[in-house]
């Protein structure tokens, strides 16, 4: 049976509402057991099974945390669409992070059968900052398995894979298939990422690319459209590439190649 929109809208009030109080049983009450969420920006997919943990995860990474909706729930047949922003201090990082979204909240009877995804992070300067040789630092070194010997080999593990094999050239490429190529997990990728390479992992891919991209400019048989160079590059989407390029270079792709001509 169709649900209507108001029941949807009430829905969607209670399911963000546990996730304003880091009620895990809440948010989980609202799944499906057939459930997936579909992160866009980074291409991962995380199943029912691992929803949980996930989401655990997430919570560990924050503090004074706080959700705001943009605009109103539009709701078009089943489907829920909200504008949100959150705002909270990186337990990783120590960093300010703003996070700007949509999300598209599928709903099969009462419960949320598929969430689809899209975020854009803001982050300010560093005012928690676990620097190494802090207290902070070395017990999440030690809740992680790490040592400082282990975070530096990662660093340079990671380095060599992004550099040799170029998955960054994958769209769908997620942290979670970085971390079991290198064989480590997820949160130890994303400790390293964060700590000694003062990166998000989404920023780390992009200039990844970005890079690529570029040299793929500057290569006198060089043939391709901006398009062309941007899908080239592991992007799947013209916005991500433009609105990366930017934030890289600070010019558009078409500045960009438009000086380089002006060079030659």
């Amino acid at each position: 049976m169709k649900n209507d929109k108001a029941q949807i809208e009430d829905w969607v009030a209670e399911y963000l509402s546990y996730w304003e109080k880091y009620d895990v049983d809440g948010i989980m009450s609202f799944y499906s057991d057939t459930m997936s969420y579909h992160d866009m920006p980074s291409g991962e997919v995380v199943e029912y099974k691992d929803l949980r943990q996930y989401i655990i995860d997430t919570f560990n990474l924050t503090k004074d945390y706080s959700l705001k909706l943009n605009e109103n729930t539009i709701i078009e047949g089943n489907t829920a669409f909200i504008y949100w922003t959150q705002s909270y201090v990186s337990s990783d990082t120590g960093r300010r992070v703003k996070v700007e979204g949509v999300e598209f909240i599928v709903f099969r009877d009462d419960k949320i059968q598929r969430i689809h995804e899209f975020y854009e992070y803001q982050t300010t300067a560093s005012v928690l900052m676990p620097s190494p040789g802090t207290d902070s630092y070395f017990e999440k070194l030690t809740k992680l398995g790490l040592t400082k010997e282990m975070t530096e080999q990662i660093s340079k593990e990671l380095n060599e894979y992004l550099e040799k094999e170029k998955p960054f050239l994958e769209p769908d490429l997620a942290l979670a298939t970085v971390a079991e190529h290198l064989g480590y997990t997820r949160n130890q990728i994303s400790f390293v990422i964060n700590h000694l390479l003062d990166k998000t992992f989404y920023d780390l891919i992009n200039g990844c690319r970005i890079d690529h991209a570029v040299a793929s400019m500057k290569r006198a048989d060089n043939n391709l459209s901006i398009l062309e160079l941007g899908f080239d590059a592991g992007f799947n989407s013209v916005s991500g590439f433009y609105s990366a390029f930017k934030k890289h270079t600070d010019k558009t792709p078409a500045q960009y190649l438009r000086e380089l001509n002006r060079a030659n």
